[in-house]
């Protein structure tokens, strides 16, 4: 079975989702699959090697698949390529094409990327390796040129795929946990601000279900109405501290629900969040799950035998 290199010139493209919903394609479809990701460089760079460390974890909870819970060296990959056997071996690769890295591991390249350019430049670099490419987020697959490539999937634009998790969104707004419950690696698909007209706030609140919540701390009337929709965090904003009885509310229920504290006000706490949609890494269940959904229904099947061949 082939080696094949998850590529892309640009950080953030959308390798590791790429990686791990063909990853899990392949394994539901009978398929012996090994997943890895490469680590950076020399190991030199402390945030790429981080984000490294983050996809190896990721691609490690992938279902059917193999995986180390770690980044692997260039030598790991050659010993993997080597000893791949009936595996098909998937390696997601840092940012930016390697013609030597594929001639090294006699790799299949697959492209990921939004910009019908980079194919141009990859298929300079690559020639023949470049086998295939996989675009996202690509709203119809026709108006793609893969300039001869064969587009294996175009997945669709997705705000589960983009949307940020609980993690990220502490990080994002610098905020204290109040109360963690509930995986900080899920996504929220919708960010909510609570209402100012006289409506109730329990049916403005059910409107969507992945969500975020964002009130003033001292908002409790909403918070309660949040709370009983089961959203994946409270963000209150503000920076004091809120009623105990929210924090015994919640610490006493079976709500999954992290609560955070943000150190400014709503407007400002919104500016920081705005962006962070789309910037998001790829972890958690729900957007591999999405993922998955997606390649099953979009994946052209003669593309992919072909890729595996």
């Amino acid at each position: 079975m082939p080696t094949i290199i998850i590529a892309s010139q640009e950080a953030r493209a959308g390798r590791t989702t790429v990686a791990a919903a063909l990853g899990a394609l392949l394994a539901e479809e009978g398929k012996s699959v090994r997943l890895a990701r490469l680590r950076s460089g020399d190991g030199t760079d402390a945030a790429a090697n981080a984000a490294a460390e983050d996809d190896a974890r990721v691609l490690a909870s992938v279902p059917g698949c193999t995986a180390a819970n770690a980044a692997i060296s260039e030598q790991d990959a050659l010993g993997l390529a080597r000893d791949a056997g009936t595996n098909v071996l998937l390696i997601e690769t840092p940012a930016g094409v390697s013609p030597d890295l594929a001639t090294k591991l006699s790799a299949r390249v697959v492209l990921v990327t939004h910009d019908a350019n980079d194919i141009a430049k990859a298929k300079s670099a690559l020639g023949d390796a470049l086998t295939g490419v996989i675009a996202l987020p690509v709203a119809n697959a026709g108006d793609f040129d893969t300039k001869g490539v064969p587009l294996i999937a175009a997945l669709p634009e997705d705000r589960l795929l983009a949307g940020p998790s609980v993690g990220e969104l502490a990080q994002a707004l610098h905020a204290s946990r109040l109360v963690e419950r509930g995986s900080e690696d899920e996504a929220v698909e919708y960010v909510m601000l609570g209402p100012i007209s006289a409506d109730p706030g329990q049916p403005y609140f059910l409107q969507h279900g992945s969500k975020a919540v964002l009130n003033r701390f001292d908002k409790m009337d909403l918070h309660l109405a949040a709370l009983a929709t089961e959203p994946d965090c409270l963000i209150l904003t503000g920076g004091q501290m809120p009623s105990p009885y929210l924090i015994d509310r919640v610490a006493g229920s079976d709500f999954d629900v992290t609560v955070l504290l943000a150190p400014d006000g709503t407007v400002r706490t919104v500016e920081l969040l705005d962006g962070l949609f789309g910037n998001t890494r790829f972890a958690g269940q729900r957007k591999l799950a999405r993922a998955l959904e997606h390649m099953r229904e979009r994946v052209d099947r003669d593309a992919l035998a072909a890729l595996i061949a």
